[in-house]
């Protein structure tokens, strides 16, 4: 195939993706095209996203029309120079499909992609990406998601770190009995998962209840966390919405479970039918609620935070970076204030509560830098 020509491909966001459709086109053929500008919206079954140039480049031609479906890394669009001729960018789709091989996908179930291993009376799931890296990443996520929050970070960093994303317990594939989901007990979870995979040290990035595991787990095992990237942390100041949580745990129906998840997103069409209808299917799961119940008692207490984490965190000897969303409507951005001037705060604009989902590339940039 031409070397003058570049193949950009329907991207990979977590190891569930299979396919993914184009409702938006955000260039036109014949625009030059910045690596990092807004290229394409495409719809996959868990969300709707964003995705960002990977090259500088001239768009020559759109290879997939809007709304349809086709297999991750498959052609979707062709950079080049202007002057090269409409036959030779033919010739190089043609030579790029007959090569193109689908992912081949053995196991036929999502399930297969993860591991587990157990830790005392909890089996923990996980997925790893990236082996023989100098360095670990550990991702934990927030109240009621699960290690696919990470789909836009957890590959891209792969490229750098060995990473790992876990479903707390109560969340995901892994357990669904906890009766202590305080941030003491969830830390030492997370120790106990490092020393399983021989992690002697990790960089740990945490959102929101995450957030608070990551800053209990750095203040009680200091010796194994070499920094911290929080998300729209728990813990830094008394503001909450408590209904958030509540409303979560009590919706059953998709009428009722929408409006709750728009919280969560400053543009809530990033939200699909598919996503509320997996977020339903785990709340239907035995042991969910009242774990999740026992979670939010230890987060929330009359309507106001439980945690005061604040003077943990400005203690810690390591590097911090805490990214929030201006927007944020669960915990309020202004949290981020007064804080120890070492650490590095970035407050992101147009952005909800998922600053990890909705501003990927920023967030992504924040980790790497936080050494």
């Amino acid at each position: 195939m031409s070397e003058s020509l570049i193949a950009i491909t329907m991207p990979k966001w977590g190891l569930a993706m299979k396919e993914g459709a184009i409702l938006q086109w955000l260039k036109n053929e014949g625009d030059e095209v910045k690596k990092g500008e807004i290229l394409v919206e495409i719809e996959t079954d868990k969300v709707v996203n964003e995705m960002e140039s990977p090259e500088d480049g001239r768009l020559l031609k759109k290879c997939v029309e809007t709304d349809i479906r086709v297999p991750v890394g498959s052609l979707i669009a062709v950079y080049g120079n202007e002057n090269i001729s409409d036959e030779d960018i033919e010739k190089f789709i043609s030579e790029f499909k007959e090569n193109f091989v689908v992912e081949d996908d053995e196991s036929g179930s999502e399930k297969d992609k993860y591991e587990k291993i157990t830790l005392g009376e909890i089996e923990i799931n996980f997925s790893k990406i990236g082996e023989e890296k100098e360095k670990n990443i550990l991702f934990i996520h927030g109240f009621g998601g699960d290690l696919n929050n990470w789909m836009f970070n957890q590959e891209d960093l792969s490229k750098d770190y060995n990473t790992f994303a876990i479903d707390l317990p109560g969340h995901g594939q892994s357990s669904k009995n906890v009766t202590d989901g305080s941030l003491k007990n969830m830390a030492k979870i997370v120790n106990d998962f490092c020393a399983q995979n021989n992690i002697t040290k990790v960089k740990l990035v945490g959102h929101s209840y995450g957030a608070g595991i990551a800053i209990q787990t750095a203040s009680d095992f200091k010796d194994l966390i070499e920094s911290l990237t929080l998300i729209s942390p728990i813990g830094l100041g008394n503001e909450i919405d408590s209904s958030y949580l509540e409303n979560f745990i009590t919706a059953e129906s998709r009428r009722d479970l929408k409006p709750v998840l728009e919280k969560l997103y400053n543009n809530s069409d990033i939200i699909t039918r598919d996503m509320v209808n997996e977020v339903l299917n785990y709340k239907r799961i035995d042991g969910v609620e009242s774990s999740l119940k026992n979670m939010k008692d230890e987060i929330v207490k009359s309507d106001l935070q439980n945690n005061d984490l604040k003077d943990i965190l400005n203690l810690l000897d390591i590097p911090v970076s805490i990214v929030w969303g201006k927007d944020d409507n669960i915990i309020p951005s202004n949290h981020s204030e007064k804080l120890n001037e070492k650490i590095l705060v970035e407050v992101i604009e147009s952005c909800g509560h998922m600053a990890h989902t909705e501003h990927a590339s920023k967030v992504n940039e924040v980790i790497k830098k936080t050494n």
